[in-house]
């Protein structure tokens, strides 16, 4: 099933999707996912979890996939929309 099911509103890009679902996770004791409790989850440097967050980088290699879905408890299909690959040329 497409995530656009179960939500309303996408955001528009990566970054700020990543973003809000780092936001909406929790720790143990409630608080709000840091960047470094999100490098400890998935194994990236905060830097890159920064530029991921911040739109620097908007097509990360398939080794950083895999640990931003792991980490940031994603489907592939979630992430996928947000991929220049997966979305140039459709509907040009």
């Amino acid at each position: 099933m497409n995530v656009s099911e179960f939500k309303e509103e996408l955001p528009a890009t990566l970054a700020v999707f990543l973003r809000q679902r780092r936001l909406t996770q929790r720790t143990e004791s409630g608080k709000r996912i840091s960047l470094t409790a999100m490098h400890r989850r998935c194994g990236l440097s905060v830097p890159v979890l920064s530029k991921l967050e911040t739109g620097r980088v908007v097509d990360p290699c398939g080794s950083t996939i895999k640990r931003v879905l792991a980490g940031y408890e994603l489907t592939f299909d979630d992430f996928a929309k947000y991929l220049p690959d997966v979305n140039s040329g459709m509907g040009k």
